[in-house]
Order: structure tokens, then C-alpha cells, then sequence
């Protein structure tokens, strides 16, 4: 598996409803309500791997897939009229 650098895309997975994708910053943290992940702690790590927060929970890293960067990124809004909507 590839290693992970300074700006890899990673997707931290706790469970099937609790993923967060984000570009990997030398200083940069992410706070959760199951701790805090160190941007720092996951450079040199293979995708697959797992961190510890420091609430002693654990977050893998995974490798995001296209599917995981479509339903992460924000999206802007857009006028649907019924028609589109084969109403």
C-alpha cells in the first residue's frame, strides 16, 4: 500500500456513518466528539492503517474512492422543477 505524504487525500473511518475526508496538513487537526486526529500522526502511515484519538478511539485511514469524494464534497444548490423530477 502506498504511504501517506504532506496534502495525500485520506479518509479517517470510525463507522458506517461517521467518515470524514480531508487533505493531510503537517499542522492541521480535526476535532470530533471522539477526539482529536493529528494530521501529523497519520504522515508515514500506510492507507489501511489505524490512529488512536485521544479519547483511546480508533480511526483508520483509508484510501477515499471516487463514491467517498461525490458524497463528501459540498454541493451547491439547484432549482429542480417538477418535470425534471418526472413528477
Amino acid at each position: 500500500m502506498a504511504k501517506i505524504k504532506q496534502n495525500s487525500p485520506v479518509l479517517f473511518y470510525y463507522n458506517h456513518s461517521k467518515k470524514w475526508l480531508a487533505k493531510i496538513s503537517k499542522k492541521e487537526s480535526f476535532h470530533t466528539h471522539i477526539g482529536v486526529i493529528k494530521h501529523s500522526d497519520a504522515i508515514g502511515k500506510e492507507y489501511g492503517s489505524r490512529l488512536i484519538t485521544n479519547k483511546d478511539k480508533y480511526v483508520y485511514l483509508l484510501e477515499p474512492t471516487m463514491f467517498d469524494y461525490v458524497m463528501k464534497i459540498q454541493h451547491g444548490t439547484q432549482i429542480v422543477y417538477p418535470k425534471d423530477l418526472g413528477y
